[in-house]
């Protein structure tokens, strides 16, 4: 007996944990790993049927309309062709909050959510905060919570990752000032902030070949991938574009690939910066860096 056994044309009653069973059973060889399999299908039946870790023990009789059967069978098939969950149904959470995100943005991972919440909790208030490529908005939105006196601005070259990152503004209810553009070219507006956080684009191509295909063949590569020949584009662009906006003793976060951590401490030497700390992430991989901003060389 499995899910596709039944038909799709009359309601369903069947105990919670079989259904659960017959899910994972129809994705054991796509996502052989059991545990990660038992904890997909968990978000896609609390998605789909409103349950919670405790039904799973008191074992409910679930009933299932055909539409939603409909629903689930397609959510299956997309995740045996290695779909992310997040877009199957749709939203993640991060930081306490449930956040739309679509194929126009990356999905918030777990590490960024440690730096951007350890950076909460080492700042006093910021006034003025600049996230640079803000896809979900996931950033932006957390800071904007947690310092609602700040101005908060973002920014980003995707009109479609600024959608979702507005209707997840509004959503949760926070004021955040989006702006479409390309930090490669276009100049920044003739403001100062005292705080500039990112996470941009870090990962070579050449690691392309060892990542998931969860990852290479569904979420956006331009906010994934820079060159080989040059990975620190972005960072170094963002470390000369906060030399300049950042006030005196002003604060900048940056993401950071992990091999690449010493080089980008060298460009913020060289940019004047202040207080240059690596910090390392859950898995101890080196994730963030933060500096403070000097005063401003003379030309």
């Amino acid at each position: 007996m499995n899910l596709l056994s039944y038909s799709t044309y009359s309601v369903i009653e069947i105990p919670l944990r079989e259904l659960l069973d017959l899910c994972c059973q129809a994705l054991a060889l796509d996502i052989p790993n059991k545990l990660e399999c038992r904890a997909i299908v968990q978000q896609l039946l609390a998605y789909y049927l409103q349950v919670h870790a405790t039904d799973y023990i008191l074992n409910p009789l679930c009933t299932i309309a055909p539409a939603i059967h409909i629903k689930l069978l397609d959510a299956i098939d997309r995740l045996k062709k290695q779909e992310p969950i997040q877009y199957v149904i749709g939203s993640t959470y991060f930081a306490g909050n449930c956040l739309k995100v679509t194929p126009a943005v990356l999905i918030p991972r777990p590490e960024t959510e440690e730096w951007v919440t350890c950076l909460m909790h080492h700042l006093s208030d910021p006034t003025s905060i600049l996230d640079i490529g803000t896809g979900s908005g996931c950033i932006a939105i957390t800071l904007k919570q947690h310092f609602p006196k700040a101005v908060v601005e973002a920014i980003d070259i995707s009109k479609a990752a600024l959608a979702v990152a507005a209707y997840n503004a509004a959503q949760i209810g926070v004021k955040v000032h989006f702006t479409t553009a390309d930090i490669l070219t276009d100049p920044l507006p003739a403001s100062s902030w005292s705080l500039i956080v990112s996470n941009p684009p870090y990962v070579r191509m050449q690691e392309k070949p060892f990542m998931h295909a969860n990852v290479v063949d569904y979420e956006p590569h331009l906010a994934l991938f820079v060159p080989d020949n040059d990975p620190l584009i972005f960072h170094r662009r963002i470390i000369q574009l906060a030399a300049l906006h950042l006030r005196t003793n002003g604060i900048l976060c940056l993401e950071i690939n992990e091999a690449l951590g010493e080089k980008i401490v060298d460009l913020l030497h060289r940019a004047n910066f202040k207080q240059i700390t690596l910090h390392k992430d859950m898995r101890q991989k080196e994730r963030w860096i933060m500096a403070v901003s000097g005063h401003k060389r003379s030309t």
